[in-house]
């Protein structure tokens, strides 16, 4: 059993030893996209001693959010704490998870509400409590146009987040960061070409991203054709669409754009990636 005191950074900014545990557990997990959100699950929860850890992003242009939380409840539950968040997230910057507001701090719902203050909140009585939610302690980090978060949540009736904590958490922020961008150039190097098309260009028909996925491997129309059972024509035909969806003129333009578009250029990752995201 850790003590209270394990999580925090002793003085000079030195990790103390379940910080640094910790952070070498985020780094040999090598993970992608994907399997991020269950690895800062099982670190956060233990380095703030957490109950539900929840993994966000923001995307500030749409004023929307998609969420991964660390437990199994009821997703009609879920889904109506998601809009009253909705709702309310801006009354308040904690909640918006605005960059510019958090910096690289860690910071809890106690440094801005006092229990009084937070039991009256619009966004606590929809949100929170009816899942007996009440703690947070929260980091935000801005990458490519929106903002992930992580969060730490304690239930009803536990006492708030500590400073050692907080500096816990703002300390681990960093290589959240840098293992977030990793694990996203990690899932970029795995993506097939028909992937990554599906993602970048979702105008794109099945049998579109097929043909160019095709002639993104060096295959020939001929060869194409004879691989789908159809005439040389209609691959033809399936290619010149997908070309004017891409933007591009050519068989050249469109292999390099399928081994190389940005898929989550538009929309951030738990928007594109299949992972059971809730949120609004």
């Amino acid at each position: 059993m850790r003590r209270p005191d394990d999580t925090i950074t002793r003085a000079g900014n030195t990790p103390t030893p379940a910080l640094l545990e910790e952070t070498v557990r985020l780094y040999e997990a090598e993970p992608t996209l994907q399997t991020l959100p269950q690895v800062l699950f099982d670190t956060v929860a233990r380095l703030t001693d957490a109950d539900v850890v929840s993994y966000a992003e923001f995307h500030n242009p749409s004023n929307a959010f998609r969420m991964l939380v660390s437990v199994e409840d009821d997703p009609e539950a879920r889904m109506r704490a998601a809009q009253g968040f909705a709702r309310h997230m801006h009354s308040h910057p904690f909640w918006m998870g605005l960059p510019d507001f958090f910096g690289e701090r860690a910071l809890r719902e106690s440094d801005f509400f006092s229990d009084e203050e937070f039991f009256a909140l619009p966004i606590a009585k929809e949100a929170y409590l009816p899942a007996r939610a009440h703690r947070q302690l929260r980091v935000v980090m801005p990458h490519n146009g929106y903002v992930v978060s992580i969060t730490a949540h304690r239930v009803l009736g536990r006492a708030a987040f500590s400073d050692g904590q907080r500096d816990a958490m703002q300390a681990y922020r960093s290589h959240v960061l840098r293992c977030y961008r990793q694990a996203q150039e990690r899932t970029l190097t795995r993506l097939p070409a028909a992937e990554r098309l599906r993602y970048a260009f979702p105008e794109l028909t099945a049998r579109q991203r097929e043909v160019v996925a095709w002639i993104a491997h060096g295959r020939s129309n001929e060869q194409i054709a004879a691989i789908l059972d159809v005439g040389i024509d209609t691959v033809k035909a399936h290619a010149k669409a997908a070309y004017d969806k891409m933007g591009v003129f050519g068989r050249h333009e469109a292999t390099a754009i399928a081994h190389t578009a940005e898929p989550f250029a538009r929309l951030p990752p738990l928007w594109t990636l299949e992972v059971g995201a809730v949120g609004v």
